[in-house]
C-alpha cells in the first residue's frame, strides 16, 4: 500500500539488496548505479580527489539543482530547463546512474522466471530515450548476470533510440563507445529524433523500455494509452518483454494503474509485473492509494556529496513500473508454483504496540498481513523478512470470522514460501 503519507517508506530490491543494508554487500541496485558512473567518467574523466574534486562537485551540483527544479514545472519549462551542455553534466553525471538502475528490479524478476530472450544480441526499443539512461542500465544489469567465467548472457545491445531532442541523444551515442571497455555488453545506438508518438516503429525488438517519458503519453485516457502499450507489445520478438518505469508519484502512477487495468481485458497481453494477479488493481479503489518501489540504495560516495550540495535524497529509488509480454507465450509466473497465496508486499514492515504487520497485494486484492508478537516463533519468523516489493507465497492464513483483507500469522503457522530473485533463475 503507497498512501500520500508513506512515501518515504521502507522498500526492498532483489538479488542481495538487504546484505546492503547490513554492510556485507552491495545490492544490485548500487551496483549498477557505479557501473554507470564508471561508464561517465570513462567518456568525460572527472578529478578523483582533493579541491579539484570538492570545486566539481559544487559546480555540478549547481547544475542538477537547476534541472531537478525544472523537473517540476510545466512540459515546455522542462524541455528548457533539460537542454543546454549544464544540464546534459548534470543528468549524465548525476541523473544517469540513478535513473539507469531504476530498470534493476523489472530485468531481474524476468531473468528469474527464466523470462529473458536469448542472446548474444538484442534489438532494443528506447522509447524516449535521452541520454541512454534506461538502456545503459539495461547492459549494467546484464554485466551483472554472467557467473565468473562463464560468456555473458548478452554480448551486443542494437538499441533504436527515439528522442525529440538531438543534443541528448548525441551524449547518448558517446556514451555508448564507451560501454564496453567499461566492462559492459556493447551499444550501439540508431539515434532516431522524432517524436515518439508519430515514429513508425521498426519491430521486432528483445526489448521495449520507456523510462519515465509515459506519463506524457498516459494523459491520455486509459484505454488509448491501452491501445499504444498494447501496440508496442505486438512489437515484440518471441521471448521479448515491454517495461515501462515511472516516476513514484501519485497522478502518473494512478494513470498506469488505470492503463494497466484496461490492458487485462487485451487478447494479446500478458501483465507480467509487478501484479501477481489479473483481477482490477485495488489501488485505485481509494483517491489517494497508489503502488510504486521503494529500493533501498544509496549512490556512489561522490554524487552523495553532489547530493547533499543540491539538497536532494540520495539513498533509495523510488519509481513505478509495469512489465508487459505477448499472450501467445508460456512463461513462468513471477512466484512459484506452490501452495496458498501469490502475494507482492505492498508496504513496508508497520511495527506498532503488541503486534507487526504489512500490506500485500494478490488475486484477493489487498491484504493486510499481521502477526502479533506473542505469536513470534520460528516456525513464522520469516515475517520478518518482508520488505516492501518483495514477492512471496504465503499458506492459507487465518482468516476465521475475518474478510480477506485481513489475515492472521499464528505461532504455529509456517512460513516457507518466500521468493526472491536471487535464488537464481527458473525454466
Amino acid at each position: 500500500m503507497s498512501r500520500e503519507t508513506d512515501r518515504h517508506a521502507a522498500g526492498s530490491a532483489p538479488a542481495g539488496a538487504r546484505a546492503t543494508e547490513h554492510g556485507d554487500a552491495r545490492g544490485p541496485e548500487d551496483r549498477v548505479m557505479r557501473a554507470l558512473l564508471g561508464l561517465v567518467s570513462q567518456a568525460d574523466p572527472w578529478p578523483t580527489d582533493g579541491p579539484a574534486l570538492r570545486e566539481a562537485q559544487r559546480a555540478l551540483a549547481a547544475d542538477v539543482t537547476a534541472v531537478s527544479q525544472a523537473y517540476t514545472r510545466e512540459r515546455h519549462a522542462i524541455d528548457q530547463g533539460a537542454t543546454g551542455e549544464a544540464a546534459y553534466r548534470a543528468r549524465r553525471r548525476f541523473f544517469l546512474p540513478r535513473d539507469g538502475a531504476k530498470v534493476v528490479k523489472p530485468l531481474l524478476e524476468l531473468w528469474a522466471a527464466g523470462a529473458l530472450p536469448p542472446g548474444p544480441r538484442w534489438r532494443v526499443l528506447d522509447l524516449g530515450a535521452g541520454l541512454g539512461s534506461t538502456s545503459l542500465g539495461v547492459a549494467a544489469t546484464l554485466s551483472l548476470l554472467a557467473a565468473p567465467g562463464e560468456d555473458a548472457l548478452v554480448r551486443e545491445l542494437h538499441v533504436d533510440a527515439v528522442e525529440k531532442d538531438p543534443g541528448a541523444l548525441r551524449h547518448f551515442s558517446q556514451l555508448a563507445r564507451h560501454a564496453e571497455a567499461s566492462g559492459l555488453p556493447r551499444v550501439s545506438v540508431r539515434p532516431l529524433a522524432v517524436d515518439l508518438r508519430q515514429h513508425a516503429l521498426e519491430g521486432p525488438y528483445d526489448l521495449i523500455v520507456a523510462g519515465l517519458v509515459l506519463n506524457e503519453l498516459l494523459g491520455e485516457p486509459a484505454l488509448q494509452a491501452a491501445a499504444r502499450l498494447a501496440g508496442l507489445v505486438q512489437q515484440l520478438a518471441p521471448g521479448g518483454s515491454l517495461i515501462v518505469l515511472e516516476p513514484a508519484l501519485r497522478e502518473p502512477t494512478r494513470a498506469l494503474h488505470e492503463a494497466r487495468d484496461a490492458l487485462t481485458a487485451h487478447p494479446h497481453v500478458r501483465i507480467f509485473g509487478p501484479c501477481v494477479h489479473a483481477g482490477p488493481c485495488p489501488m485505485l479503489q481509494g483517491p489517494k492509494d497508489w503502488c510504486h518501489e521503494d529500493v533501498p540504495a544509496t549512490l556512489p560516495d561522490e554524487l552523495v556529496t553532489v547530493a547533499r550540495d543540491a539538497g536532494l535524497r540520495f539513498e533509495r529509488l523510488t519509481y513505478a513500473f509495469l512489465t508487459l509480454r505477448r499472450a501467445d507465450e508460456n512463461v513462468s509466473a513471477l512466484v512459484p508454483e506452490g501452495e496458498g497465496q501469490a502475494l507482492r508486499v505492498v508496504s513496508q514492515p508497520l511495527p506498532t504496540k503488541g503486534k507487526r504487520e504489512w500490506f500485500a497485494c494478490g488475486e484477493h486484492g489487498r491484504v493486510r498481513v499481521t502477526r502479533l508478537d506473542r505469536h513470534q516463533s520460528d516456525v513464522n519468523a520469516g515475517f520478518e523478512r518482508a520488505q516492501r516489493g518483495d514477492l512471496v507465497r504465503l499458506p492459507v492464513l487465518d482468516t476465521a470470522s475475518r474478510p480477506m483483507s485481513d489475515a492472521r500469522v499464528r505461532a504455529d503457522t509456517p512460513l516457507p514460501g518466500w521468493f526472491y530473485a536471487e535464488q537464481g533463475p527458473r525454466g
